[in-house]
């Protein structure tokens, strides 16, 4: 699966609890593969996964 495609699932579950204004998807598209960098990045620094 891509950061696109996960990124996504992130985005539709979402818009369960808050209205998605669908003409800025691909900066929320941008800002949650940011934020998946920055997960995996601190996993790095601590030495834990996702699955921790």
């Amino acid at each position: 699966m891509t950061e696109d495609e996960k990124a996504m699932i992130v985005l539709e579950s979402l818009e369960e609890y808050i209205q998605i204004d669908w003409a800025f998807e691909k900066f929320y598209i941008k800002a949650i593969k940011k934020g998946f960098e920055t997960i995996i990045e601190e996993e790095q620094k601590r030495g834990t996964t996702r699955e921790d």
